[in-house]
């Protein structure tokens, strides 16, 4: 296993998460490919500090997302996650880090739920979130037309 920290994004970040999504996001793993052109545009998107992201030896190898999915008071315990790891660190555990920071992270701020969403067609994330706890909690049948097949949006969830 790597060395991994785990710390807020910053502004240095940027263009650093900006290559691994181009790296790892295709139409297999998500229903709309966004590359951002400049560290501007995904700022805008992604601010300081909206992410947390992995180290290892000075390079950032991952990061993870979070976010209020419905932002009321009464789903104000939940937090929606994404991430990303680099390919040349896959099964290094950036993965479980993250997943364990944001975890911790959730309980210190007094969430109780962590929501996400996955393609049917990402087999290896799948069973990646089940191995950390996961659970289905929903499946979005024939929700995306990718590449002219029908694709299930996968909902899964951990307790608290």
């Amino acid at each position: 296993m790597t060395n991994i920290t785990v710390r807020r994004s910053r502004k240095e970040d940027f263009q650093a998460l900006m290559e691994i999504d181009q790296f790892i996001w295709n139409e297999t793993n998500t229903p709309a490919v966004t590359i951002f052109e400049t560290v501007e545009k995904y700022e805008k998107h992604f601010p300081e500090g909206s992410q947390f992201v992995a180290i290892s030896n000075g390079e950032i190898c991952g990061y993870i997302g979070y976010k209020s999915p419905i932002p009321i008071p009464s789903n104000s315990h939940v937090v929606e996650i994404d991430m990303g790891v680099h390919p040349d660190f896959k099964r290094q555990g950036v993965g479980t880090a993250l997943i364990a920071f944001v975890e911790n992270w959730a309980k210190e701020n007094k969430k109780r739920k962590l929501s996400l969403r996955v393609l049917s067609t990402n087999p290896g994330a799948i069973s990646f979130y089940r191995a950390n706890g996961f659970k289905e909690q929903g499946r979005l049948v024939g929700e995306f037309l990718i590449n002219g097949k029908l694709v299930d949006d996968i909902l899964m969830y951990k307790l608290l």
